[in-house]
């Protein structure tokens, strides 16, 4: 009984970041900000004239990038988070990027489609809406379950990857819903 115990307290301790909190959390923004400026700088080299793009041609290549988003439902296999995040927060990030991901493919759909104005303003909107609904989902679980201290393997490079360049496209897409 007592080396069971023993062996508990050991393995949580192995698992337990806490103590590391504020490193794991200062790299994590330190590699955010390394890719705004990356976003950034792709953002000005293949889209100088962005300001004065359709808004189908400003969504284009957000939405496109946005369809993939359906592999974020992998967080519900077996192994691939830490154990300790909830059930809840898994299956609610893999709905809410389903749901960013179909969103993307009616709107990709319709300007491929050569939808009128109107509709593809229509559909920019919902996807806006489901994308920052999803993206405040699932920062309402990563600050309280205090995802930056958990076992996150892929799942933290895609965070830090592709969270800046997503909520870039995303804000672009708005200014274009907004000012046009």
């Amino acid at each position: 009984m007592e080396n069971t115990q023993h062996n508990s307290e050991v393995m949580n301790r192995d698992y337990d970041l806490s103590g590391d909190s504020g490193r794991n959390l200062l790299v994590m923004v330190i590699q955010l900000c390394v890719s705004l400026v990356a976003t950034i700088i792709l953002y000005r080299l293949y889209f100088p004239d962005i300001h004065q793009s359709t808004l189908a041609q400003v969504a284009f290549p957000v939405a496109i990038f946005h369809m993939f988003r359906f592999i974020g439902m992998s967080v519900l296999m077996p192994g691939q988070l830490d154990k300790r995040i909830s059930y809840t927060a898994k299956f609610q990030i893999a709905i809410g990027d389903l749901a960013v991901a179909i969103s993307a493919v009616i709107l990709t759909y319709f300007i491929v489609e050569g939808a009128s104005e109107s509709l593809i303003r229509i559909l920019g909107w919902i996807f806006l809406a489901v994308c920052f609904a999803d993206m405040a989902n699932i920062q309402r679980f990563f600050t309280k379950e205090k995802f930056w201290n958990k076992e996150m393997g892929l799942t933290w490079l895609l965070q830090v990857l592709l969270a800046i360049p997503f909520l870039f496209g995303e804000c672009v897409v708005l200014y274009k819903l907004i000012f046009s």
